[in-house]
């Protein structure tokens, strides 16, 4: 037995040996990657730098971006095809060696001049991409790929904005918050990629009320890249003014201003369907989104059922009105400011009329403003009657109007399904 422990330990030993061998041939020999590292905890963090420097050959190729890897091209529209060419320069010691690697989409391409440069020497690295998105935005890369180690993989990147035939600038013309009384002015520029030039025949609102208070004016330009950016190659440039009288009652606005054109011929002529255009692809209005807010001395006291913001319009919610349910609510108009001692109000316009009953009560007093409580009540026909506001217009109305016309109406909105009496 003891014959049998010595000869395996022997075994164990001479296995060990020849293991500690092969390994040693194979990998001992060989100094690391990033070359030696001794026990003496000498390579810290913060010589990791020098230490790198040390293991890089002294003849290698070094590669230089002679401008940025990322190009801006500004707009385009789909179904073109754009180009740009990067410049690289080899400023090492050593031969550059270049080929084309991965890009993110089948419609960017590459193509290299050149796939080896001699230290001192430069080429041009050509990209072209085709837009075939309507989407706003269009971004793409490719790579390239070098011998030099400190960048292995230039990435170049391509990016811009997309226009089909009509670039408005804002995407939406705001005014802000302006108070009852005050005019309004809202601005923005529209911009014509179109291959013909356009002329405006009308501007209007979508609302006929807000039309009938506005004047509009209209000032063709010739874009620039000064002035202009990205949007300079564009064909033709509108700044189009939209002035806005006193009159819209309180609360948001959100409106589109519908900019109205007719193409032209290069006699100035318009291009009409027998002249060869398709009428299925005109598009005789371009639309900007208005919004704003018009706020004044009027609001509410809101509560759990009533709902809005100051200077808006109001909801009330009574819900479902069961059989005993209560029909009636108690709720405060507020009005504010130095017009509060000039102004009576009154109950405006009601729908559905017979159904909703609204009253307003003698003002009291508080401070700086006027409290009006109303009491607004459901009454029961010979048909059931449901506005649960499932859109804009699935609402009852009820509107508090004034003596003062520099005091706005408002609109408090009734959300209720009651049943026939």
């Amino acid at each position: 037995m003891k014959k049998l422990w010595v000869g395996m330990l022997v075994a164990a030993l001479a296995g060990l040996s020849t293991a500690w061998a092969i390994n040693h041939q194979r990998f001992g020999h060989r100094v690391a990657r990033f070359g030696p590292f001794g026990s003496d905890n000498d390579l810290v963090p913060a010589k990791l730098g020098k230490h790198l420097e040390v293991q890089v050959p002294v003849g290698r190729p070094i590669v230089e971006l002679v401008d940025s890897p990322n190009f801006d091209f500004g707009v385009m529209a789909p179904d073109t095809k754009g180009e740009h060419s990067f410049v690289v320069k080899n400023v090492g010691t050593d031969n550059l060696q270049l080929r084309l690697g991965a890009s993110t989409c089948k419609c960017t391409f590459g193509d290299l001049e050149r796939e080896m440069l001699a230290p001192g020497e430069q080429t041009e690295i050509k990209l072209s991409w085709f837009v075939k998105s309507d989407a706003e935005d269009f971004s793409q890369s490719a790579e390239v790929i070098t011998n030099d180690p400190a960048m292995v993989v230039i990435r170049f990147g391509i990016s811009g904005k997309v226009v089909e035939d009509i670039d408005v600038v804002p995407e939406t013309w705001s005014f802000g918050e302006v108070a009852t009384g005050e005019p309004i002015e809202v601005k923005g520029t529209i911009y014509s990629f179109l291959k013909t030039d356009i002329a405006s025949t009308d501007l209007k609102f979508s609302s006929e009320e807000l039309t009938a208070l506005s004047e509009f004016e209209v000032e063709p330009f010739q874009p620039n890249a000064e002035n202009d950016g990205i949007r300079s190659t564009a064909r033709q440039g509108f700044r189009v003014t939209a002035r806005i009288k006193p009159g819209m009652r309180q609360g948001a606005i959100s409106q589109n201003l519908l900019f109205g054109f007719k193409r032209l011929n290069e006699q100035g002529e318009e291009i009409r369907p027998e002249d060869g255009s398709d009428p299925k692809k005109e598009k005789p209005y371009v639309i900007a989104p208005v919004k704003g807010s018009i706020v004044g001395p009027l609001s509410m006291i809101v509560s759990s059922r009533l709902q809005g913001e100051a200077g808006g319009s109001y909801i009330y919610d009574f819900g479902r009105i069961e059989k005993d349910g209560s029909r009636v609510a108690k709720a405060f108009v507020v009005l504010k400011g130095v017009e509060r001692e000039l102004t009576n109000l009154r109950i405006g316009d009601i729908d559905p009329a017979g159904v909703i009953k609204a009253t307003l009560g003698e003002p009291k007093g508080q401070g700086s403003m006027k409290l009006f409580p109303i009491e607004i009540e459901l009454v029961p026909g010979d048909e059931p009657v449901e506005r649960m506001g499932r859109n804009t217009s699935d609402y009852g109305t009820i509107w508090i109007e004034s003596d003062n016309p520099k005091v706005a109406k408002m609109r408090i909105a009734v959300k209720f399904a009651i049943d026939a009496k």
